[in-house]
């Protein structure tokens, strides 16, 4: 009956379906990956969770999982309504006007995985704790963009300006990465 929600595999919150790979940019929901493999179904998963406070449309999920991380992490609008369409398929949720309620087969599947409103809150207000690594995280992947553009297409000048930009880049990783090894070594 589950065939094809391999991102619900296991029980709970420490599963693959909502494992630490849940949240790297709120970790399968931060949009890379976005429509393929188990990342759709955990989004998926984590908004079946979030229904458990009750109907929503895609604002309000969006709104939910700001609230519950304390604004760490606020997913598009489209990857929560791609999150309720691929529900509604699997009928965890009817969706009526653009909100969505969670079926008894959702609500089921969710008990089944021992999974309850005040589990995913806790989930969710832990990512959270890990808002400032993905900060640096998503700062650097815009870097390397940045840096990938520039180099494959940009003007003579702007490739200087990469250069420069590649210097002050590498000297504050390598001084960050100085202090905190320091502060490791301290503990």
């Amino acid at each position: 009956m589950f065939h094809g929600w391999h991102g619900f595999g296991g029980r709970g919150f420490g599963s693959p379906g909502f494992g630490p790979d849940f949240a790297p940019e709120f970790g399968g929901w931060g949009g890379h990956g976005f429509g393929f493999g188990a990342h759709r179904h955990k989004r998926a998963l984590a908004t079946a969770a979030l229904l458990l406070d009750g109907p929503a449309d895609a604002d309000q999920i969006v709104e939910r999982v700001s609230d519950a991380t304390d604004g760490a992490f606020t997913p598009p609008r489209e990857i929560a309504e791609a999150a309720i369409a691929l529900l509604a398929g699997r009928g965890l949720v009817t969706v009526e006007d653009g909100v969505a309620t969670l079926t008894e087969f959702g609500q089921n599947l969710l008990a089944w995985r021992g999974v309850s409103s005040e589990t995913a809150h806790a989930f969710l207000a832990r990512a959270g704790q890990f808002s400032d690594v993905i900060k640096i995280r998503r700062g650097l992947f815009e870097l390397g963009g940045l840096a990938r553009t520039i180099t494959r297409s940009g003007t003579d000048e702007q490739k200087e300006k990469l250069a420069e930009a590649k210097a002050k880049v590498l000297g504050a990783i390598t001084d960050s990465k100085k202090l905190l090894y320091g502060a490791l070594a301290q503990s």
